[in-house]
């Protein structure tokens, strides 16, 4: 029943979301402008809030980052060799496939969703989460360019790149929230008020708009290929994170926030990237769909298998 109560109001919100969307109240365009709000206004604002206020030293969790981290990259060459020699598929498909299956939509997901289950502490984790993402769209980007640039004589040099990565609102944001740690000033109370009544409005806002955009009937246009990576995406990831975190001794918290980091929906920024560079968009597309339908379900699971693993840290709000 307590895990019901903290749960509960999370989905109540993504299906609120998805009423609205199906009702058709409000506009197609309601989507993009919440989302565009939630990227530019209020993701930056937590971003910058939770990591500035945190000494510098708290965010250096090695653990964390090799049980999320590395796992994602361990699970990515896997991936990449396994659908170019074993599945025959090209290098752009392969590439596509591989990232699709790895990058969690942390920003718009899991940091709503450990937010409003264990506040700010739970919210940390899913930060530098988002750090591990940042780094793995931009191997996807430097990928992309690289098979992008074998059909094309212009190619975006690779410091450009970074710099383009580096300046999303997002990122950058991640970024100075570091810097002002580093510092150990810490926020006047009016700006700290300011930070966290916008951070209070993100889990709404994120939430409703990913309700918004599901689109049943997509799920049932996907082939083979596509359940397989969302089985992967959303069953194999979170499982090798959870494992690994257990090896390496993380703390309960953390533990949770990386297992569920993993087993949220593919990050959308993967088929913005794809479509950019015209290699294979509906392939991610595709993805992106059938993983955040069905992760409905199974980060449900995910998180009832946590519960029973580490109750106390379900207390800590």
């Amino acid at each position: 029943m307590e895990l019901i109560n903290l749960i509960a109001p999370v989905f109540a919100v993504i299906a609120t979301g998805y009423v609205f969307s199906w009702a058709n109240v409000l506009g197609e365009s309601t989507s993009e402008a919440l989302v565009k709000f939630a990227v530019y206004v209020l993701l930056p604002a937590v971003m910058f809030y939770l990591i500035g206020q945190e000494k510098f030293e708290n965010l250096l969790n090695v653990g964390f980052y090799l049980a999320y981290g590395g796992t994602m990259a361990v699970l990515l060459v896997a991936l990449l060799l396994g659908c170019r020699h074993i599945l025959g598929m090209q290098p752009a498909a392969a590439t596509i496939a591989a990232f699709a299956a790895i990058a969690s939509n942390t920003a718009l997901v899991a940091l709503p969703v450990l937010h409003t289950i264990f506040g700010p502490s739970g919210a940390l984790p899913a930060v530098l989460a988002n750090l591990v993402v940042a780094i793995v769209l931009l191997a996807f980007t430097v990928s992309l360019e690289g098979l992008a640039g074998k059909s094309s004589k212009k190619k975006t040099p690779i410091g450009r790149i970074v710099l383009n990565v580096l300046k999303t609102p997002i990122i950058l944001s991640t970024l100075l929230g570091l810097l002002y740690s580093f510092t150990g000033l810490g926020f006047p109370q009016a700006v700290s008020g300011y930070l966290e009544l916008l951070s209070q409005a993100l889990a709404a806002v994120a939430l409703f708009a990913i309700g918004f955009t599901t689109s049943i009937r997509t799920i049932l246009k996907t082939g083979p290929l596509i359940l397989g990576l969302s089985i992967a995406k959303l069953v194999v990831a979170p499982g090798l994170v959870l494992l690994a975190a257990h090896l390496v001794g993380l703390d309960p918290l953390w533990t949770i926030a990386a297992t569920v980091s993993a087993a949220v929906p593919t990050a959308k920024n993967v088929f913005l990237l794809a479509q950019h560079y015209d290699q294979e968009p509906q392939l991610a597309a595709h993805t992106i769909s059938a993983t955040s339908i069905l992760s409905f379900g199974t980060l449900i699971l995910w998180l009832v298998l946590l519960h029973h693993l580490y109750p106390t840290a379900f207390q800590l709000q």
